[in-house]
């Protein structure tokens, strides 16, 4: 449907943007990352399969450059998805006539689109992005995810509870000084 909304200049490409249900997001610290993508790609794999929630050979994992922390250590944003799953949505895409030649979480779509924004926040920002099956939360610093957390609806708790509960960790833990400002979406 939405690519008939587009007449007749339908695209060969698109993007696909999946719900965050789909991958388990993590955030990987690693002290001294190898240089070559193909070993970083191994060692994640590596670590992300002692708690990844299927067998990790049938898992799509993405990689992403996150904060670096105060001691020198890369932390790595890592998206892990059943690879069945993802291929479900990209087929959608074929038979609409279109490649999927990107996917993409949501929320991770909705950060990129603040932070390229004309106004994109400076210093810490919240986003709490809010869908009809489930919430999300995410904290980014000088444009680098330091916290992300989603929840399906049909969890114990309010949203205000997730955020009280954000709030506190990112004063304790991530040795926040407050929000320069707190998007919500949804």
């Amino acid at each position: 449907r939405a690519l008939a909304q587009l007449g007749g200049r339908t695209p060969s490409q698109v993007a696909l943007v999946v719900p965050d249900t789909v991958a388990k997001v993590s955030l990987l610290r690693l002290e001294k990352p190898p240089a070559r993508a193909r070993d970083l790609h191994e060692i994640v794999k590596w670590q992300v399969r002692k708690t990844a929630p299927f067998p990790i050979d049938q898992a799509v994992v993405s990689v992403a450059p996150g904060a670096l922390s105060a001691d020198g250590a890369d932390e790595f944003v890592v998206a892990l998805s059943r690879g069945d799953v993802i291929r479900q949505y990209e087929q959608a895409c074929t038979m609409a006539g279109v490649h999927a030649g990107l996917v993409d979480l949501s929320t991770f779509s909705v950060i990129n689109s603040v932070i390229g924004s004309t106004a994109a926040p400076a210093g810490d920002w919240l986003l709490v992005h809010v869908t009809a099956s489930y919430m999300t939360l995410a904290v980014i610093r000088n444009n680098a995810l330091l916290f992300f957390r989603n929840r399906g609806d049909e969890a114990d708790g309010t949203l205000a509870d997730l955020i009280h509960q954000t709030a506190m960790y990112y004063e304790d833990r991530l040795h926040g000084a407050g929000f320069a400002r707190v998007v919500i979406a949804g």
